[in-house]
């Protein structure tokens, strides 16, 4: 979902600041907040006669309110002891957390002398946020930290992003008091941006279009470390007016999110399948609500998976996939990734790596597609594919790189702004999370047997830009056009002509197609 920047530890003698010879700050590890496991020790020779120990996974060690007066790269040591070589995150505020990994151990777990690792992160100016975390595992004994002046300039780094480019709210209604934030920041798939609930209320309600079984979720209530949500609780309903709280099994967090994984056994939690949720909020501000799953629809022939464009495919005439997929146990071949059934799958041992193409009863033009996670293992998801469309030749209608999925069975859409009709489809694997083997539950395409909307219009006349609450487009002549938003939902879909046509959105993140004569432009507006 994220990258991690990693870096070096250097010696303490080759790395000594020229800029000060006092640091600027002490960050004694026992004056921290501390999430649990990790927890303060007393021990003589330590700094302040105090450590922090226990600081395996789950723990969390927080500074509040760091003061800097200015902005940019600080010199950051720890002071440590350990006997195993280990690894700890180091996170300012919003930005991606640094990875600090030691050279030397102690002599001794929990006694001095300390050890100390360096490197250097960026801060804002005024008051930041530290957090801490074990990496990889359990990380080392905390004696303190230390801010130094430096030298050494680094760019100020990209803040680190958990939600998701879609998630079902995309597709839902979702309302607070009886008003709707469909389209408010809270549902923009964007932490950063944030909506106050109104004082009347601490529930946001989700209605979905068709039963979900929920497997994983993000909160933010846009701040940093963002630990004020893991008091929020989700809730479902069968019926709309009987709600149960879920309990999450795991949750990971980030600079202003919280992801949550519930584990289930679908074919055994049919009851827990529903189109109605509750947030229950502790007020205040909310900056994003993410729901992940898959979908659950009335059945009696198995078939819990919406109705796509290879429904009335013969996939065993008409699919072709390298490898074929196990079958000595259980039949998991390549067959079963469009037969809308959640119990069988697609997997192979016999590589990283796999194609399938399917051949359809007539063209199409794609407009999305889903991929659907299986039960475990997540090594061996997917991470990087091209979905091609076949005109005498395999040609790329989505690329996808670096893909994480939020949970086990979740399925994800993603958008195809498609303008041309394909008989077949084929999905190439370039990539997975690690895994000798891989697996996959489903592969859903949708799109239309219809061509996109043609224009006299040339693609150069085309101007595409943001508006207060609007997009503009301005064309020389007749052009089809389409806004959808990054999760794949069409907003607007017509045909315009002239200048400064505006098309009212909501403030968010869209893709605006333009078609005119067989070609077409796509824009990325941001529309605040």
């Amino acid at each position: 979902m994220y990258k991690k920047i990693t870096s070096l530890c250097f010696a303490l003698l080759a790395a000594c600041s020229l800029y000060a010879q006092e640091p600027l700050l002490v960050l004694e590890a026992e004056d921290a907040r501390l999430t649990p496991p990790v927890k303060v020790k007393y021990v003589d020779g330590y700094s302040g006669n105090a450590y922090v120990g226990d600081n395996d996974s789950g723990s969390e060690i927080v500074f509040e309110n760091v003061y800097v007066e200015k902005a940019g790269t600080y010199e950051f040591r720890t002071y440590y002891t350990s006997m195993f070589i280990r690894s700890i995150a180091v996170q300012s505020g919003f930005y991606t957390p640094v990875i600090l990994t030691m050279t030397e151990t102690t002599e001794d777990w929990n006694r001095p002398p300390v050890g100390m690792m360096l490197s250097y992160i960026y801060l804002d100016e005024g008051y930041n946020t530290l957090r801490i975390t074990p990496y990889n595992g359990g990380g080392p004994n905390i004696d303190k930290f230390e801010l130094w002046e430096t030298g050494v300039n680094m760019p100020k780094p990209e803040k680190e992003s958990a939600a998701f480019g879609y998630d079902l709210t995309d597709e839902a209604s979702v309302t607070v008091d009886g008003a709707d934030y469909s389209a408010s920041a809270m549902n923009d798939n964007n932490e950063y941006t944030s909506c106050e609930m109104p004082a009347s209320s601490n529930y946001i309600y989700v209605t979905c279009p068709e039963p979900y079984l929920i497997t994983g979720y993000l909160f933010s209530d846009g701040t940093a470390i963002a630990a004020g949500v893991d008091a929020w609780s989700l809730e479902y309903s069968v019926d709309g007016q009987n709600y149960n709280r879920l309990s999450p099994n795991s949750s990971t967090r980030y600079s202003a999110a919280t992801l949550y994984t519930i584990d289930r056994q679908p074919h055994a939690d049919a009851a827990r399948a529903a189109r109605y949720y509750r947030i229950v909020t502790q007020g205040g501000r909310v900056g994003e609500i993410q729901l992940f799953g898959i979908p659950y629809y009335e059945n009696t022939d198995g078939k819990n998976f919406p109705t796509d464009i290879t429904a009335g495919v013969d996939a065993y005439a008409s699919a072709l996939g390298s490898p074929l997929g196990a079958f000595t146990v259980a039949d998991e071949r390549y067959f079963n990734l469009f037969d809308r059934n959640m119990q069988r799958k697609y997997y192979s041992d016999e590589g990283p790596l796999f194609q399938v193409e399917i051949e359809l009863d007539k063209p199409y033009r794609l407009e999305s597609y889903t991929l659907t996670s299986c039960q475990d293992y997540p090594d061996r998801d997917p991470k990087s594919w091209v979905v091609e469309g076949f005109d005498r030749d395999w040609e790329v209608v989505s690329e996808v790189e670096g893909f994480e999925f939020p949970s086990r069975y979740a399925t994800m859409k993603f958008a195809v702004n498609g303008t041309k009709l394909y008989r077949g489809y084929r999905l190439r694997t370039l990539e997975n999370n690690g895994a000798d083997a891989f697996q996959l539950l489903k592969w859903q395409l949708f799109g239309s047997d219809q061509p996109a909307a043609l224009s006299s219009a040339r693609v150069d006349e085309v101007r595409v830009t943001a508006g207060d609450r609007a997009i503009v487009v301005s064309t020389a002549d007749e052009a089809a056009c389409r806004v959808l938003t990054l999760s794949g939902q069409t907003l607007y879909e017509g045909r315009l002509r002239g200048d400064d046509c505006r098309i009212a959105v909501p403030a968010g993140i869209y893709l605006v197609g333009v078609t005119v004569q067989h070609e077409q432009t796509v824009h990325k507006v941001v529309v605040k």
